[in-house]
């Protein structure tokens, strides 16, 4: 029973992760034919601007309802809720009047020329991504998964349905992309306040102390921060050292991955929520977190090394404009699957509340991340920012997951996973310089079967299990 349930609420929460892996399929062609790498390259530059003014105004407080979600009662949530926004909201005020003394210095870093638009756009997208993110977690936290995967669906159509409004307005130009996903976060964002307005009152009693709420995520504020960098070092070096349109190219590389990160999206957003209450309630079964690990690698890998082998097939969708694409989404590979896997083995700093961990990963990564670009990028243009962040994204696992068994020995088999990874890494790295469809296809199709044969245990486990249950 308890396994059933826990495929249910897994593919509650997925289900919207796949179906916005099909939309983005479907609507991929569409986007970057209608805007240049150029235009691209400058929509995902204000995207990486707000995405790092967010982290700063929040101050990783939705992290602290997440933490302090089932230590308080149902009624006293929407307190929770109030207090976790009291310092996001004074500090956003306080953030808008900076970016608009600044605004011609922001508009001429992202354009090369003013615009008065720009500090607007980025004002109001840093105040819906914040409502955003609270929404998404009421839901979330609720364990409300076919509420969740809905909303996620609805952002990603509403999106698209703006992407096309704004083309007819304005053209080949980055606002297409910017506007439509600010009107989207905005709408789907208030719908689900709507939803869940018992909670967004914003009453009940005070049980958790706002300094409490502060202590536990003013260490995630640095440590978030260092994630940006991690995650955004890759794109201002190349906006640094390159230009725009291998700023595009980059971006539009990771729509293709991005097929796997609507299904880490998914997962992440079952496995959170579930594993802490799991934890709370029964803290000494390890089995079952080294199972999790061992079925979701092998899953994992698995897709990778397909979406590898078919990426003649896949790039057509971006345009001939991006061809270039097919040499950097390779490495890129690395980010969803290595945060994924991560995410397996990484339970043991968030079940001893060793927050201070992610800071020193993140420190780490980030430093090793923007080195590796600085190196690699004047040379390799994306390509080298996409080595950088695939090899980044390997060591980001290995630090997740030392320090977790640090204080928890979960019993993961590192070995295998190691195994793979290394044979993954040399198949991408071979990948980003060569283009035969032939080898492609041979070696990928190997490296499958190697895969299968190192999880063979694991294979037959799950067959048994299969089995059992068709007898049942």
């Amino acid at each position: 029973m308890l396994k059933n349930n826990l495929i249910k609420k897994f593919l509650s929460f997925s289900i919207g992760g796949y179906v916005n892996a099909l939309i983005g399929l479907l609507t991929v062609p569409i986007i970057t034919r209608i805007l240049s790498p150029e235009q691209y390259g400058i929509a995902s530059l204000i995207s990486i601007i707000v995405e790092m003014l967010v982290v700063f105004c929040s101050l990783a407080l939705d992290q602290s309802f997440v933490r302090f979600f089932y230590e308080v009662e149902e009624e006293e949530r929407g307190k929770l809720l109030q207090d976790c926004l009291y310092y996001p909201m004074f500090i956003t005020i306080f953030s808008s009047l900076i970016i608009f003394i600044f605004r011609n210095q922001i508009s001429m870093f992202i354009l090369g020329k003013k615009e008065k638009v720009i500090w607007i756009i980025i004002v109001f997208s840093i105040v819906a991504l914040i409502i955003k993110s609270f929404a998404f977690l009421v839901v979330r936290m609720q364990q409300k998964g076919g509420l969740y995967s809905f909303f996620y669906i609805l952002i990603k159509v509403v999106e698209f349905s703006f992407i096309l409004l704004f083309f007819k307005i304005y053209g080949n130009d980055y606002k297409v992309i910017v506007l439509a996903t600010l009107f989207s976060t905005l709408i789907t964002s208030l719908l689900m306040i709507v939803v869940e307005r018992k909670i967004w009152r914003l009453v009940g009693k005070r049980r958790i102390e706002k300094k409490e709420l502060l202590k536990f995520s003013a260490p995630l504020v640095l440590t978030l921060a260092l994630t940006w960098v991690f995650a955004s070092s890759d794109k201002i070096t190349i906006k640094i050292f390159s230009n725009l349109r291998e700023l595009g190219l980059y971006s539009g590389a990771f729509r293709i991955v991005s097929v796997i990160s609507v299904i880490q999206t998914g997962f992440t957003s079952f496995w959170t929520p579930f594993i802490y209450e799991r934890y709370s309630k029964n803290p000494d079964d390890l089995v079952f977190y080294k199972k999790a690990n061992d079925y979701l690698s092998l899953i994992f890998f698995l897709i990778g090394i397909t979406i590898l082998a078919t990426r003649n097939i896949i790039i057509i969708l971006l345009g001939e404009k991006y061809y270039d694409s097919l040499f950097i989404v390779p490495m890129l590979i690395f980010v969803p699957i290595m945060y994924l896997i991560s995410e397996t083995t990484m339970m043991g700093i968030g079940f001893k509340k060793k927050s201070k961990y992610f800071l020193y990963i993140s420190i780490i990564v980030a430093v090793f991340n923007i080195v590796g670009n600085i190196l690699l990028v004047p040379k390799y243009g994306a390509k080298g920012a996409a080595i950088s962040t695939g090899i980044s994204y390997i060591i980001f696992f290995s630090l997740r997951t030392y320090f977790s068994l640090k204080l928890i020995n979960f019993g993961f088999n590192l070995k295998r996973i190691y195994m793979v990874m290394i044979l993954l890494l040399c198949y991408a790295l071979y990948l980003s310089f060569y283009n035969n469809l032939k080898y492609t296809i041979l070696l990928g199709g190997l490296l499958i079967i190697t895969v299968l044969l190192i999880y063979k245990s694991v294979l037959l486990e799950l067959k048994q299990k299969f089995i059992k249950i068709r007898s049942e």
